[in-house]
């Protein structure tokens, strides 16, 4: 809690449960229209999309959600685009403007934002890299540095992946000075160097995650219920293996450089592996079972059939992924694995929507823009039994999925509702640009998710949601510390009604209804006549601080309070914090 003076049950309760009441829908705005791209015939558009969802649902006998308001859609936008909720000021904006245009005018300003090249590269940079302790020999700043570079520049979807396929040049900055030979700088080999010492692994997550094909079980045994065979999985990873990964400096302690190179075959120390010696051995072919050139450069050769429009499965496999993304299942569930005993809904679709993206020159930002300005993706996370009577498991996205936030999103959501990083430099918390980076280990470690299940209920753990609770970064956030969001509304004047509606926009994204602000603003004036909490802090003083938790502890010292008003503002906006709207993409 924000102090030790807890607000009753009962309030809580009643906050919580107005909360829940609240995801009703508005009047339904105009529909969305997908920006036209210059120079690009129009193929699958979000017209064509509707249509087919709406013979879908006919067939199925589902009535759709009701459309969702703009306060829900934009929150939902921004989550979806860019990884982070909306400003206050930017919900303001958009529940004032009339244009009818406006929800794809904002979807194209969030494409474009810097924040959309940051969250993609976090998003892929996870998909990538995944979780786990990298070596010495993987510089991960550098990989994410090169994707956010891929994504500002708007690199088209074949050429970042042929990029990433085929990179070559040295891992890192460090240890760039050294030696005669001067090798370019690239990020994108870490990918590679992750798997120096197992190129077969590299090969069955090439295919699994640009492919959305499972071929990585054929590696020790022909597929048991599919058509891949020991021979595919060999011949496609052999192409993997013609690579050379040399360290510049052995002897450098730490982050160690290393240099990736190709090479015209499989290096002589694969022949000596009983594991990878048969994929040496092998012919590099692709999956379609021609098999590629000899000589150097096989990687790049691999990486063009992989990314050309005549794959099968290459821009379906992204579209269908992106799908996932946005509408909480994709069209193919899970989104990797497109096999053809896996059922597709509505494959007719993803084929054409994939038969667009290849048209607009695989240019992600269009398929953000026509998958958000679907009906599909603009409607209500209802649960209604009509809407479900027909399609129980919401396979055909009559109501938006309700999706909790990935560790990214909570963090950066209330990191943006509190404003606590302005508190901290105001406090003058030591190596302010380090506690995200601690708060990210934590938040991640507690509620990460995986967003490419279709799981029906949230799984969160019942320790990440006590940490939530109870931890340092909510309970620090809530407080009127100089520099916070509470702190800032309760010191610019205005009635008890502006005050709430102004940290509900900060905090929740929307402007409250009118029986939830005459419910809040009773409970501030009923703390407001209780007797004085006691200083904040105490309670959490008895607990070990650890990574972010104790560089937030300074702000601890400035947060006591006698004044109960502002202790009933500070437990509201902790409540809010802490609600399933708040942790639920909706």
């Amino acid at each position: 809690m924000p102090t030790s003076s807890a607000p009753s049950l009962p309030s809580l309760l009643l906050a919580f449960a107005l909360l829940a009441a609240a995801c009703g829908g508005a009047a339904p705005s105009a529909p969305a229209r997908a920006p036209a791209v210059k120079g690009a015939a129009h193929v699958f558009g979000p017209a064509e999309v509707d249509g087919a969802l709406r013979d879908a649902w006919k067939a199925a006998g589902v009535t759709p959600a009701p459309r969702a308001d703009d306060a829900t859609f934009l929150r939902r936008a921004y989550l979806d685009v860019t990884g982070t909720i909306p400003t206050a000021d930017a919900v303001t904006a958009f529940l004032a403007s009339k244009d009818p245009d406006k929800r794809a005018k904002v979807v194209d300003e969030l494409v474009r934002s810097p924040a959309y090249a940051e969250h993609w590269a976090t998003y892929w940079d996870d998909v990538l890299m995944g979780r786990a302790k990298m070596g010495a020999a993987i510089d991960r700043p550098a990989f994410k540095d090169w994707l956010v570079g891929a994504f500002t520049a708007r690199t088209p979807w074949d050429r970042l992946v042929r990029d990433l396929l085929a990179a070559t040049g040295q891992n890192t900055r460090v240890g760039a000075d050294e030696g005669e030979e001067k090798v370019a700088q690239n990020g994108a080999v870490n990918w590679t160097l992750r798997y120096r010492d197992s190129p077969q692994d590299l090969a069955g997550n090439a295919s699994r995650v640009f492919l959305g094909v499972q071929i990585q079980c054929a590696q020790c045994h022909d597929h048991k219920t599919e058509s891949w065979t020991q021979d595919d999985f060999r011949g496609f990873a052999s192409g993997f293996l013609r690579v050379r990964a040399e360290a510049v400096s052995p002897k450098a302690m730490g982050q160690k450089p290393f240099v990736v190179v190709d090479e015209d075959r499989a290096l002589p120390r694969y022949a000596k592996n009983a594991d990878v010696a048969p994929i040496a051995k092998a012919k590099p072919r692709g999956l379609d079972g021609k098999e590629l050139e000899a000589g150097k450069g096989t990687r790049a050769k691999l990486a063009a059939w992989m990314t050309s429009p005549e794959n099968p499965w290459f821009a379906k496999a992204i579209v269908n992924r992106m799908w996932g993304h946005f509408l909480g299942r994709g069209f193919v569930d899970p989104v990797d694995d497109l096999r053809p005993s896996n059922p597709v809904v509505l494959p007719a679709v993803l084929d054409r929507l994939a038969a667009d993206f290849v048209a607009h020159g695989y240019d992600l930002g269009h398929l953000v823009r026509t998958i958000c300005a679907t009906e599909a993706y603009q409607l209500a996370a209802s649960r209604e039994a009509d809407i479900a009577k027909g399609d129980p498991e919401n396979k055909l996205w009559a109501r938006f999925h309700l999706v909790p936030l990935g560790p990214e999103e909570l963090l950066n959501g209330i990191l943006l509702a509190t404003r606590i990083e302005d508190a901290a430099q105001r406090a003058r918390v030591p190596k302010v640009e380090q506690l995200r980076a601690q708060l990210e280990k934590q938040v991640g470690f507690l509620f990460d998710v995986d967003e490419e299940s279709d799981a029906a209920d949230y799984e969160g753990t019942v320790g990440g949601a006590l940490a939530l609770l109870n931890g340092g970064l909510v309970g620090n956030g809530s407080r009127a510390v100089p520099g916070t969001a509470v702190a800032e509304v309760l010191s610019g004047g205005g009635t008890d009604e502006e005050k709430v509606e102004r940290l509900a926009l900060q905090v929740l994204s929307r402007r409250p209804t009118d029986a939830e602000r005459a419910a809040w603003v009773a409970y501030v004036e009923d703390r407001s006549r209780s007797a004085p909490p006691a200083p904040a802090g105490r309670n959490e003083a008895r607990a070990p601080r650890k990574g972010g938790a104790r560089s937030l502890a300074r702000l601890e010292r400035r947060s006591g309070t006698t004044d109960p008003r502002r202790a009933a503002y500070e437990d509201l906006v902790w409540a809010w914090l802490n609600s399933s709207e708040f942790a639920f993409n909706h």
